[in-house]
């Protein structure tokens, strides 16, 4: 079987960039490593039979969607400028990649990918980049863990690993967030913690409106 390796950079490359260039270019091959994800979905077989790993990457797919809409958003706002406005860009596009990534392996494999659910932000997370900041330092950690947690459910090999590549790069994206609040060292934990399903549902529920994650799948089921 082909190997499809994706490279991430490491937490280096965040915590202590030695330029302004530097740091972007970093932020910039993570991009690529998110973008390549879509191949790696791809390559691999296609979602186990009667739910299971579908129904996972559903749940996964609800919070990317989640992340996605809140950086976009953030960038509307116009608050944003200098690292920050860098930053979040990378993370929109980051998050945008795995939202297409997912949906095309969900379609490919004859399943039916979530619809987005309709989603809202306290008014204050978008009214200044601190606040934009402080939510992203709550979606990120977030949505580590639940891959982490979702991890050991995963039924398909090829897929785990694919999960596992979108991990690195949602790791990243909390180091990255970190550096923004001055965080010191902003690679500053040895082990993310592993999220069961009621647990990210508790985190995201103040930002689902009429929509609704998946009722089967995800971490912790």
């Amino acid at each position: 079987m082909e190997k499809n390796t994706i490279n991430v950079p490491g937490v280096e490359g965040f915590a202590q960039p030695r330029t302004r260039r530097d740091f972007f270019k970093t932020l910039a091959v993570a991009g690529a490593g998110a973008a390549a994800g879509a191949s790696l979905f791809t390559s691999k077989k296609a979602f186990a039979q009667g739910g299971g790993d579908a129904d996972i990457f559903n749940f996964a797919l609800t919070l990317e969607f989640l992340e996605r809409e809140f950086y976009q958003r953030a960038l509307d706002a116009g608050v944003l400028s200098g690292a920050a406005l860098g930053v979040v860009t990378a993370l929109r596009d980051h998050e945008a990649a795995h939202v297409d990534a997912i949906t095309a392996a969900l379609q490919g494999a004859g399943a039916t990918p979530v619809a987005k659910p309709t989603f809202t932000f306290p008014p204050e997370s978008l009214a200044s980049q601190a606040g934009v900041i402080q939510l992203a330092s709550v979606l990120e950690p977030t949505g580590v863990g639940a891959y982490l947690g979702a991890a050991p459910m995963i039924q398909d090999p090829g897929l785990l690993e694919a999960a596992g590549t979108i991990a690195g790069v949602e790791g990243d994206h909390v180091v990255a967030v970190k550096n923004l609040q001055g965080i010191v060292p902003p690679a500053n934990v040895a082990f993310e913690k592993a999220l069961t399903k009621d647990q990210v549902l508790a985190a995201i529920a103040p930002f689902l409106g009429m929509g609704a994650m998946p009722a089967t799948g995800g971490p912790g089921a």
